[in-house]
């Protein structure tokens, strides 16, 4: 009954959402079609272990002169630690030592698996406010030592506590991040569970799909080269559809498979979440034939502190080119 009724709310989603493009995304460039590049991490730190092996990724990156930000997937903690304010501040200050713009998307480690007994027995729903105010205290703004505008839904009245939801425009190409996370996005059951928690996940779904539609929207309006989005959770594209480990995710990867069925250009989605960096085709069309302009590339993370280095190239057939960055002493 449970799975049967959250599937009926994301069909209900999906086919109510609304697409308006309120406006156009700031432009982080001149719009020209040079080429540039950016550096991805997630899943780090996951304990105070990986604090050197942290601060040697931080310095590697912000010694490369060509890195224009950097995006963190999510999971800023490991799963097992004490969701506490001070772990929160302690992630800010690490990550407020990087030179370039920082994104991040939220992880479920940081806000919905709190209620776990080791992890301090915490409301989710207060975390994930907490971490909201800590980390995007200024919406619409990266973090980093150097600051970007960007634009946020919150933005929208209608979606205005999503501050995470973040969309930008670089030569020609459009990125975004959407707040998706593990644990089933949020849909995982646990004791003290609310019906809080439930309109929480099902708002925060239908909010992504928006976001996600909406992105594309922009994409096709302004003739972009590629699209770029970066969310937290392993969508288990391989399962089936309507499995148990599908559960939370089916209408965002409908929505990904709607999209680009219309946007036929290079189309890049990033996460965390698995801890192995992969980068394949997870996508199929309606007759189970691989969907070629899309790719996935999963970043490294847990004890495998090392990035992933994308090169964006507008004038590009591919437009994105990864390469793994070891980091030597890290290994």
């Amino acid at each position: 009954m449970y799975v049967m009724r959250f599937h009926l709310i994301i069909a209900y989603i999906l086919l109510n959402v609304s697409t308006l493009v309120i406006a156009q995304s700031p432009e982080l460039g001149n719009s020209s079609f040079d080429k540039f590049e950016f550096a991805l991490i997630g899943d780090v730190p996951y304990s105070r272990d990986d604090f050197d092996k942290l601060d040697r990724l931080i310095h590697e990156i912000n010694t490369d002169p060509r890195l224009t930000w950097v995006l963190h997937a999510g999971d800023i903690k490991n799963g097992i630690s004490v969701c506490s304010d001070r772990i929160f501040i302690d992630r800010l200050q690490h990550f407020q030592q990087f030179k370039i713009p920082f994104i991040l998307t939220p992880g479920d480690n940081e806000w919905t698996d709190c209620h776990r007994f080791f992890t301090g027995s915490y409301n989710p729903l207060e975390r994930l406010a907490r971490l909201r105010g800590l980390f995007y205290a200024n919406p619409g703004n990266s973090l980093g030592q150097k600051t970007v505008t960007l634009r946020t839904q919150a933005s929208d009245p209608h979606f205005s506590e999503y501050v995470e939801n973040l969309r930008w425009r670089k030569n020609h190409v459009v990125f975004a991040t959407v707040h998706v996370v593990g644990s089933n996005n949020g849909w995982a059951q646990f004791s003290n569970r609310t019906e809080a928690d439930d309109m929480e996940a099902k708002r925060r779904t239908e909010a992504a799909i928006v976001w996600i539609k909406q992105t594309f929207e922009e994409a096709r309006n302004t003739d972009a080269r590629g699209v770029f989005v970066l969310f937290h959770a392993d969508l288990n594209f391989e399962y089936a559809k309507g499995s148990h480990a599908r559960l939370g995710f089916d209408g965002i990867i409908e929505v990904f498979e709607q999209e680009s069925a219309q946007y036929l250009r290079p189309i890049l989605l990033a996460h965390g979440d698995s801890h192995r960096f992969r980068v394949d085709k997870p996508l199929q069309n309606n007759k189970k034939q691989t969907i070629n302009h899309v790719t996935r590339v999963e970043t490294f993370g847990a004890s495998n502190v090392h990035w992933v280095r994308v090169v964006v190239d507008p004038a590009s057939a591919e437009v994105f080119t990864i390469q793994k960055q070891i980091i030597k002493k890290n290994r």
